[in-house]
């Protein structure tokens, strides 16, 4: 305890003494000695000089000596104080002016005055601090106009991302992005022009602050009348990078002598989407290096965004493109099968059944047993072909699929499939009210058709599962059954797919999706098919 309250009173102490200026501590350094000089003579004189003179001199001369020489040095000692004090404060303030000044210069950074500098009064050690106050501060403002640019140039950017995020139409985005550059950066005007990289042409994508006396000169202009930007952009004169150029349209419309803008190639991907022109709201303006920087940082993001609305747009068409080729796949192949349906049920069916009333008419004109036995053999045969034919013709066209939608039809085939193969099929068949196109529940059928066909001729199965679901945004289909089961691997190993596998493959990715499968020996077969529900399989 008695420790603890010592420290605390030497830091005291010493906080105190330390917090004297250092004008009164430099004057006290130099009159301290004087003092203590002074008054230690006074003291000698006093006290022992009177036992030196007493040899030499009487009492009383002794004593009249001593008054002498003590005021003597008491006024030596008050002048020699004086003395010290003038010539203290003028050395003081030769010393401490710079300290003060660099002090001065402190409070002024700190306030946020980073163009002061400190004054370099001499070349000593004061000096060379004041020189690496002035190089630490230089580097200080270095930074922080780094600084400034880089989060110029990151909310440059982000404001541009942020307009790339919204889910709307590329001539809407860039008119965004236009927006946004016109209130962040100094830009009086701006336009921009895409290029086709299919057909080779250019049109108008958006413009923003453009006059109406500068429209007809600068935007309505034939579509085959190339200005010079886009010339030297078609033949590659032009370059990748940020420039000023001189406009012609510019300078026939306003009449001056001089009307530059600033053109932006965009360029992604080794493709060449456009240009972007913008006009400063500086006359004659003259980027720097680092506008120029933050220009083709800009355009280089804007040309992303571009490149991939393009790619969009591709994928788009090429879907669309896809679903009308699957729409005539299924059409092509449903109506293939109606006709062979038809010519089955009609053309085989008709004669077949003419025969078996032949057979007939036979079998009574025949006087033998044994010839009206094989006659009535023969004619069970056409009968039960007849009947195969019926089933096939159905099968290849089911009417329930057309007339009672794709779980009626489902709910019939399980029910003619189950029926007479000692296989129990379970099912569940909830596709959430939703409402498919007819190309859709015809593959879909064609699935199941092909899953079940497969389990009851091969896997030797007693029990399947079959479940057609909705989840999330897509169609589930799953048909798990207790049978033989497979190694799929083997099959990928030997080239062999089977044909009923190859078939659900290739109708599921008809209508974009994918097939799964999932065996082993005695295990049972799980097949699982996902199709994505996407605007072309709905019916509005």
């Amino acid at each position: 305890m008695a420790k603890t309250l010592f420290n605390q009173m030497r830091q005291k102490i010493s906080d105190a003494f330390m917090a004297v200026p250092v004008r009164v501590k430099i004057v006290g350094i130099i009159l301290l000695p004087v003092l203590i000089l002074g008054f230690s003579m006074t003291y000698w004189i006093t006290t022992g000089l009177g036992d030196w003179l007493s040899y030499i001199l009487t009492d009383v001369r002794v004593e009249a000596a001593m008054r002498a020489g003590s005021r003597s040095v008491i006024f030596v000692t008050i002048l020699a104080a004086v003395l010290s004090i003038i010539l203290s404060s003028f050395l003081t303030y030769i010393l401490t002016r710079p300290l003060l000044s660099l002090r001065d210069t402190a409070q002024k950074v700190a306030d946020g005055k980073l163009e002061t500098r400190a004054t370099v009064w001499s070349n000593d050690e004061i000096g060379e601090v004041a020189q690496s106050v002035n190089v630490m501060l230089d580097h200080l403002v270095d930074s922080q106009e780094d600084l400034a640019r880089s989060n110029m140039r990151l909310e440059a950017m982000n404001r541009v991302e942020r307009v790339a995020d919204r889910n709307i139409e590329i001539h809407d985005m860039l008119y965004a992005i236009l927006v946004e550059m016109v209130d962040f950066l100094e830009i009086k005007m701006a336009w921009i022009y895409l290029r086709d990289p299919e057909l080779d042409r250019y049109h108008l994508a958006s413009w923003i602050n453009v006059p109406d006396e500068l429209q007809e000169g600068l935007l309505e202009r034939p579509e085959n009348e190339l200005c010079s930007c886009q010339q030297d952009f078609k033949t590659e004169e032009l370059g990748s990078l940020t420039m000023v150029r001189r406009c012609q349209r510019l300078e026939q419309t306003q009449k001056n002598g001089s009307a530059p803008h600033i053109t932006i190639p965009l360029e992604a991907n080794d493709q060449r989407f456009g240009i972007m022109n913008l006009v400063s709201t500086k006359e004659n303006y003259v980027p720097t290096e680092d506008d120029l920087d933050l220009l083709n940082s800009l355009g280089a993001q804007i040309s992303e965004i571009v490149a991939n609305a393009w790619l969009r747009l591709k994928l788009k068409e090429k879907e669309e493109a896809r679903q009308t080729l699957l729409e005539s796949l299924v059409k092509a192949q449903e109506g293939e099968r109606a006709r062979l349906g038809r010519e089955l049920h009609d053309s085989a069916g008709q004669n077949l059944t003419s025969l078996l009333v032949r057979l007939k008419t036979i079998e009574k004109q025949s006087d033998t047993p044994n010839m009206q036995q094989s006659l009535h053999t023969m004619q069970d045969v056409v009968s039960q072909t007849i009947e195969e034919i019926r089933q096939i013709s159905y099968r290849l066209r089911p009417a329930a699929l057309d007339e009672f939608g794709l779980e009626a039809a489902i709910d019939t085939l399980v029910s003619e499939m189950s029926s007479g193969t000692g296989v129990s099929i379970k099912r569940n068949l909830n596709l959430a009210d939703i409402q498919l196109s007819s190309e859709l529940e015809t593959v879909i059928y064609r699935i199941v058709q092909e899953g079940l066909t497969n389990v009851i001729r091969h896997a030797e199965a007693t029990r399947v599962d079959l479940e057609l679901v909705k989840e999330a945004s897509a169609l589930c289909l799953r048909i798990d059954d207790n049978g033989c089961g497979f190694d799929p691997n083997t099959l990928v190993e030997k080239g062999k797919h089977g044909m009923g596998l190859a078939s659900i493959r290739e109708r599921a990715e008809i209508v974009g999706g994918r097939l799964d499968v999932f065996s082993a020996p005695s295990e049972g077969t799980t097949i699982q098919v996902e199709i994505p529900l996407i605007d072309a399989f709905l019916p509005w």
